[in-house]
């Protein structure tokens, strides 16, 4: 630091004592004027360090207070608690003194006397230099106790599955009410304790497939007020997730029973068929120690025999076992038996005959046109079969071409009983007899009732909704909404949705159409499944309500076309209809490619048995079967039928019906002859299983008449029909 010397004149300016010719010397004055401000500036230094000072000792002791009448506030607080506990004691100690003096105890000393008064008077807060001794005063009054609880898992072991999905239980005991319960590693809802013991259902909150390991950690912490926290551990073990399905397999001997010789026969043996098991199984039987690989999903069969002479087996029992091995799961080990015999016989069939009739009530004309139908159990096989009743004269049983038919192998029959001229209303008593033995079924009655012209058909009806999607705002609008096609209805019918609340009248039979929408704000419908219902109302019948759903969504969805059912003809001469390279054609379009398409046909009033079949819809979404009756009485068919078809959401019904002469439609029985069914010409393909068995029509046994079937097939080339 640079100095500055002064010459000596100078420096006599500076101390007062100066020469006259000196200019810098102060005056007086000057220098009163500077003393001034100097201490000035003191003072006002010295009030901003007292008000400084002021200030924080006043808000120290703000704070001194608050924190003495918060102190005072809590031993108030603890004084009223430890009273409300002795008065609590005292009235649970009186009410079981008062108990027990009503029983008529005379042992005074098991009195439970009345709890002592632990809690401490309460005292004035004192300064904060006493906060210490304060706090202990404050906590003698109601101490809190460490926490000591412990934790068991209830299952020894579960499989990864339902620790996932459905949890295991944990019981925490040594609680205290008012505990806090949380859960670590494993979930569980945070629970507060009502009493000393808390039961926790804890999960695995992921996917199933990630517990592999076998067990997992699980920690509870128990939070009591007062007190240190406890953190309770232990693992849960599981069954780890494997992606192999376990083994579930059982196995069956055919046949049942065998000789000594030809188990010891290997070109003979015993078939041993193993179900449930899986592509790739290893599949060892313990009879000739070999080993199989499975192919295929599904059954298994093995074929056994015993490797050894005959003499050694003895008429008994042989057990056998199969082990099943499957990479990934646990083996499993299936025990067989093969029933060694001296010889194998058969045994006679039990003839003990029953009979069921097809209806409890049945009408004249209905009973002399269609006949009743029976089936029956237990009859000798190879026997006929005769009924007898006082109304119906006695008459032997007839197959559809008048020759004669037994009960099958396993004693059963079946078919219809026709009725004579004579035939009036009330109840007959029927006696069914097995020719052979000569043994009766117990006897069954039928109520023949008089014709009722007028009868009310019982209603059947089914809805489809058009278009299946629709927004909001469409469907809230009433010159759009949905277009609801309710099939079945009669002419006068009472047609009432709920969406609207309005009814209609059918004014004819077969469909009618209700114009729908959400009578509301848009705003209030929400994307998905909108709920309706439709009610029809019939005199005479009882009324039918149908279920129906309106598909809202975002946007407007592109209307896919419509399912649509075709029968042709629609009407068509009986002789037409029992020939099978005729009869009537259902036809169905736009369906989803590759879906299930369910066909039936039911008659109405006449008793002929109805037919259904289930086919594959095309890769155009189209579907046909051919119906047509198989009994050579072709009359038998003449009446209406309903025609019902079923691909995904969508139920459509339709109907024909089969007349007795020139007036029955001239298509040929296929609507017109080109197989046109409504899409320009090109004929749908006739898919679906063919209905085969021509021979259970044996088994349609009649008593003076023919029975009566109705079939189908799926094309020219397979006219096997199938009585269902």
């Amino acid at each position: 630091m640079k100095k500055l010397i002064l010459a000596p004149a100078v420096a006599l300016a500076f101390t007062g004592l100066v020469a006259a010719p000196v200019a810098a010397a102060e005056t007086p004055s000057t220098q009163s004027a500077q003393t001034k401000a100097e201490q000035a500036k003191a003072e006002k230094k010295e009030a901003a360090e007292k008000a400084a000072a002021k200030k924080k000792a006043d808000a120290k002791k703000e704070a001194a207070e608050k924190a003495a009448a918060k102190k005072a506030a809590d031993k108030k607080a603890a004084a009223k608690k430890a009273a409300a506990k002795k008065a609590a004691d005292k009235k649970a100690a009186d009410d079981k003194a008062a108990k027990d003096k009503k029983d008529g105890k005379k042992d005074e000393s098991k009195k439970t006397p009345p709890p002592a008064d632990n809690t401490k008077p309460t005292t004035p807060p004192k300064d904060n230099d006493d906060k210490g001794s304060d706090s202990k005063d404050e906590n003698k009054g109601d101490e809190v106790k460490d926490i000591n609880a412990s934790l068991k898992v209830a299952a020894s072991s579960v499989d990864a599955e339902q620790l996932a999905d459905e949890g295991v239980k944990v019981t925490v005991t040594g609680l205290e009410k008012g505990d806090k319960l949380t859960t670590s590693g494993l979930s569980a809802p945070a629970t507060t304790a009502i009493g000393s013991t808390a039961t926790l259902v804890v999960t695995y909150n992921g996917e199933a497939e990630d517990l592999t390991r076998g067990s997992k950690a699980l920690t509870v912490k128990v939070q009591r007020e007062g007190v240190a926290a406890q953190n309770l551990r232990t693992e849960v073990v599981f069954t780890p997730f494997s992606a192999v399905d376990p083994i579930d397999a059982s196995l069956k001997v055919d046949p049942e029973e065998i000789t000594a010789e030809d188990l010891a026969n290997e070109d003979k043996g015993v078939t041993v068929t193993v179900s449930g098991v899986k592509k790739g199984d290893k599949i060892t039987d313990s009879l000739t120690g070999k080993s199989e690989t499975a192919e295929a999903d599904g059954d298994y069969k093995l074929h056994l025999w015993y490797d050894g002479p005959a003499s050694d087996l003895e008429e008994d029992k042989l057990p056998f076992t199969v082990t099943i091995d499957r990479e990934g799961t646990e083996s499993e080990t299936v025990d067989g038996t093969i029933n060694v015999v001296d010889e194998v016989g058969d045994e006679d069939p039990v003839i003990d005959p029953k009979v069921k009739l097809g209806t409890d009530e049945i009408t004249v004309e209905e009973f002399k046109k269609n006949g009743l139908p029976f089936t029956g159990t237990g009859f000798t096989p190879g026997s006929t079969v005769s009924v007898a009743g006082k109304a119906v004269s006695a008459q032997a049983a007839k197959a559809q071409a008048d020759d004669e038919v037994v009960a099958d192998e396993d004693g059963n029959v079946s078919g219809v009983v026709t009725a004579p001229a004579s035939l009036e209303a009330g109840t007959i008593e029927l006696t069914f007899t097995d020719t052979d033995s000569t043994q009766s079924a117990p006897a069954v009655t039928i109520t023949v009732t008089e014709d009722d012209d007028d009868a009310v058909d019982p209603i059947d009806a089914s809805l489809k909704v058009d278009p299946k999607k629709i927004t909001a705002e469409d469907l809230a609008n009433e010159d759009k909404g949905v277009t609801v096609t309710v099939s079945g209805v009669k002419k006068g019918d009472k047609v009432t949705d709920s969406l609207t609340g309005k009814s209609e009248t059918a004014d004819a039979d077969g469909d009618y159409k209700l114009h729908l929408w959400y009578e509301g704000n848009p705003k209030n419908l929400e994307e998905g499944k909108l709920p309706f219902t439709v009610t029809i109302d019939r005199e005479g019948t009882e009324s039918q309500t149908l279920d129906g759903a309106i598909n809202v969504v975002a946007d407007e969805p592109e209307a896919p076309a419509e399912a649509t059912l075709k029968v042709s003809p629609k009407s068509i001469e009986a002789a037409d209809f029992a020939n099978d390279k005729k009869g009537v054609t259902l036809s169905v379009e736009n369906c989803e490619p590759g879906a299930d398409v369910h066909f039936e046909v039911n008659p109405k009033g006449i008793n002929v048995t109805a037919y259904e079949n289930t086919v594959k819809a095309d890769d155009e979404g189209r579907a046909s079967v051919n119906v047509f009756g198989t009994s050579s009485n072709a009359s038998a068919y003449v009446g209406a039928y309903t025609a019902t078809a079923t691909c995904g959401d969508d139920t459509m019904k339709d109907s024909f019906k089969v007349t007795e002469g020139a007036n029955g439609g001239g298509d040929n029985g296929n609507g017109g002859g080109s197989g046109d069914n409504g899409n320009g010409g090109s004929e749908l393909p006739r898919t679906g299983a063919d209905l085969g068995g021509l021979a259970t029509g044996a088994l349609l046994l009649l008593v003076g008449g023919a029975a009566i079937a109705v079939t189908g097939r799926k094309n020219k080339f397979a006219r096997t029909p199938f009585s269902f």
